[in-house]
């Protein structure tokens, strides 16, 4: 039996596929004025899902790419300094060879007031800044080390002796030291395990003949170096590590800073044959009285002989410099790997957002053009089902 289609039930479903097309039509008019494929998580939730995953990781990578670029900052300043200080140490070593060739005391002296004019200038550049820090100071600001200094000095400064002061720490002590107790890792060492460590390595020093040159351990080194003591060597280790760190990936951190003890410090051999440390600012003292001399104390300046030791020296510091270079150069190709890799995540990442959020502007356009024809079909047609009544008929 065939049911009885009345005009009412005509009308309600024309209304619906009105209703429906229109609905249609909204969501394809959004997807097209946003540029967004769904305008509620209930559209597709497991897309939505992908799409905050990649703005989560693009996220952090924003974070990397501006700590690798701020990195690259602060090892370009770095090299810089050390660069500067390369050329003051070559310009130390032609004057050195230039004193050898002289002949009078007077022609030294001269050459002595460039000597002292290049050994001031390596004091400022040690003490070179980048923003409101000090490049070769790491986290360290005057004062963290000595109490009553005035935190606006900077790092590095001379007592009235004219040693050579960090963070109002004496660093003139450590020169001629022998080399055993620099190269120490300390990390992680508890008191009692860092004064068996000081004592260790006091113990393993040994001559030519390999016979030990502490016996007594410590006491006995003390004995030839009493301004230096555990406390002191651990100081130094402490300020030797303060150096800057930027996180530049995840669970990558890498020092952008170099400390200015490890600049000024570099080790050498004495005329035991034995490896030492020297200290560059005190090398460069010891230059400066070797070419000028001593007036008031009636001391000639030395002769060729020991001006050529000392040219041997500042080759070594300037050797130890070329290898400063050399890591902050690695380090630098470094964080440009970094940066390419993030580079390449970072479109990936954009692609992968973009396939779960975005909509194809071009098929949305296409599918709007024909909802827009489906509609006015339908409204067409509905206007000639419903135009007609009853009564036009009984008419």
């Amino acid at each position: 039996m065939v049911s009885r289609v009345t005009n009412q039930m005509l009308t309600n479903q024309l209304l619906g596929n009105l209703s429906l097309n229109l609905s249609n039509m909204d969501r394809l008019q959004n997807q097209l004025s946003t540029g967004r494929k769904y305008g509620h998580i209930s559209d597709d939730p497991s897309a939505l899902i992908y799409g905050q995953a990649a703005r989560n990781k693009l996220a952090r990578l924003s974070h990397f790419q501006s700590s690798v670029s701020t990195a690259q900052t602060w090892l370009t300043q770095g090299e810089a300094g050390i660069m500067e200080l390369q050329k003051v140490l070559g310009n130390v070593y032609e004057e050195l060879v230039s004193a050898g060739s002289v002949k009078t005391a007077e022609d030294k002296r001269n050459v002595a007031m460039m000597v002292s004019q290049l050994r001031d200038h390596y004091l400022d550049t040690l003490n070179a800044s980048y923003g409101d820090r000090f490049v070769f100071a790491g986290y360290n600001t005057p004062g963290d080390h000595a109490e009553g200094r005035d935190p606006t000095i900077k790092p590095f400064t001379l007592d009235s002796s004219g040693n050579l002061l960090f963070n109002g720490f004496n660093t003139s002590i450590f020169d001629g030291m022998p080399s055993g107790l620099f190269n120490i890792n300390l990390t992680g060492m508890d008191d009692a395990q860092i004064d068996a460590a000081f004592d260790a390595a006091v113990l393993r020093m040994t001559d030519e003949s390999g016979n030990p040159l502490y016996p007594g351990g410590f006491a006995d080194f003390q004995a030839v170096f009493p301004d230096i003591d555990k406390d002191s060597l651990l100081m130094m280790h402490q300020l030797m590590n303060d150096v800057i760190n930027f996180d530049v990936g995840p669970g990558i951190s890498m020092p952008v800073t170099v400390n200015g003890l490890d600049i000024i410090f570099f080790t050498t051999r004495d005329d035991s044959g034995n490896f030492i440390i020297r200290n560059t600012f005190s090398l460069l003292d010891e230059v400066h009285l070797a070419i000028n001399g001593d007036i008031e104390n009636n001391v000639d300046p030395e002769t060729t002989d020991t001006l050529t030791k000392l040219i041997k020296l500042v080759q070594d510091s300037q050797n130890h410099l070329l290898v400063k270079t050399a890591e902050i150069g690695g380090r630098q190709r470094r964080l440009e790997l970094l940066e390419a890799r993030y580079e390449q995540d970072n479109l990936n990442y954009e692609n992968m957002r973009s396939d779960a959020e975005d909509a194809n502007l071009a098929e949305v356009i296409m599918y709007l053009r024909m909802s827009e024809t489906v509609y006015q079909a339908a409204l067409s047609a509905g206007a000639r089902i419903i135009q007609p009544s009853l009564m036009d008929f009984l008419r």
